[in-house]
């Protein structure tokens, strides 16, 4: 006697990849999900881009080109040639070549798009839609014409609909992101967008979200431009420094006025800016439970041997000179 699973409508399966559905799931559109779905159903076979609109019902002008972008953009597909073809991000195995078929002499939408840049999906009379059948669309484009100033012209229009469209940020968030941006004087189409990448990857969807992210924002602009000042810095930090600096206050709990303490040693010790130097100070310190600079001062006149110097009562005045001497000798 055979025994077999009697599995039903569930005899034939494919896979879909658990890391694409936990990281987009909630950013993804309609049309996207279908068109992700129908490839990984239909892996290794090839289809014409009418094909396409015809098996997913799709019928709106640019929206098989919108789904198709949305996993060009990420790194899911790559496009050559007219084809879908997967990156590293999917197995090869999950995610079939699509080709797209062209018409004699002129590429197909998904190969225009590929060659002209994620903006250039959007014509002047695609924006104008937008913002003719979509409210929030329409609320969004007058926020930001208000911080610019003037009506927008065609590129800045197409990344302010990337926000919304390719990030999933809702337009009264994409608000807030693009009032941010303005307020640290940061308005270049590459940094708006790599700001929306950031609020998708910490999936901020709502107002209040926004809100807590950006006194993050503005609190770490506050700390490194302070800091900045401080070490009498011409020019921007450099992301290594700015990786430095985010991990000992928003990982370490460091203060500004600890930061400089350390920075001054730093500079006394080695005679120039060094952030590893200065980081194993503040690692010390850490693992020391050392957070203000009273603490530092008790270590090192714990470490030199030294009786503390009365203070008046209810002081926390630091004598500087003493600390400065005391500390060069542990770090050195």
């Amino acid at each position: 006697m055979n025994y077999s699973l009697n599995a039903g409508a569930w005899n034939s399966v494919f896979a879909v990849p658990s890391g694409v559905v936990d990281k987009y799931i909630k950013l993804a559109d309609g049309a996207s999900l279908k068109l992700l779905l129908y490839l990984l159903r239909h892996g290794g076979e090839s289809f014409s881009e009418d094909q396409l609109r015809e098996a997913l019902g799709i019928k709106r002008a640019g929206e098989l080109e919108d789904a198709a972008m949305f996993w060009f953009q990420r790194g899911i597909i790559r496009m050559d040639e007219g084809e879908l073809i997967p990156t590293d991000d999917i197995s090869q195995e999950m995610l079939p070549e699509i080709a797209a078929a062209e018409p004699e002499q002129k590429p197909s939408s998904l190969r225009r798009v590929a060659e002209s840049g994620s903006a250039a999906i959007y014509t002047a009379g695609d924006i104008a839609q937008r913002k003719k059948t979509d409210g929030a669309i329409d609320f969004l484009f007058k926020e930001v014409e208000q911080l610019y100033g003037r009506p927008l012209k065609n590129p800045e229009s197409r990344v302010i609909l990337q926000l919304t469209d390719f990030y999933g940020i809702p337009a009264e968030v994409a608000v807030m992101l693009m009032k941010y941006c303005f307020k640290v004087g940061k308005t270049t189409p590459s940094y708006i967008t790599a700001a929306a990448k950031d609020w998708a990857d910490e999936n901020i969807r709502t107002v209040e979200e926004a809100d807590a992210h950006l006194v993050k924002l503005e609190k770490r602009f506050s700390v490194e431009e302070n800091l900045r000042r401080a070490m009498d810095m011409k020019t921007r930090f450099s992301p290594n420094q700015i990786g430095y600096i985010r991990n000992w206050t928003e990982e370490w709990g460091f203060g500004e006025d600890m930061i400089i303490l350390a920075y001054e040693i730093t500079l006394d010790k080695t005679g120039g800016l060094n952030f590893s130097y200065t980081n194993k100070i503040l690692e010390n310190w850490k693992n020391s439970g050392i957070y203000n600079t009273d603490d530092a001062k008790r270590q090192s006149q714990e470490f030199s041997g030294k009786p503390k110097k009365n203070q008046d009562s209810g002081s926390s005045s630091l004598d500087m000179d003493d600390v400065m001497d005391e500390l060069r000798q542990q770090y050195s």
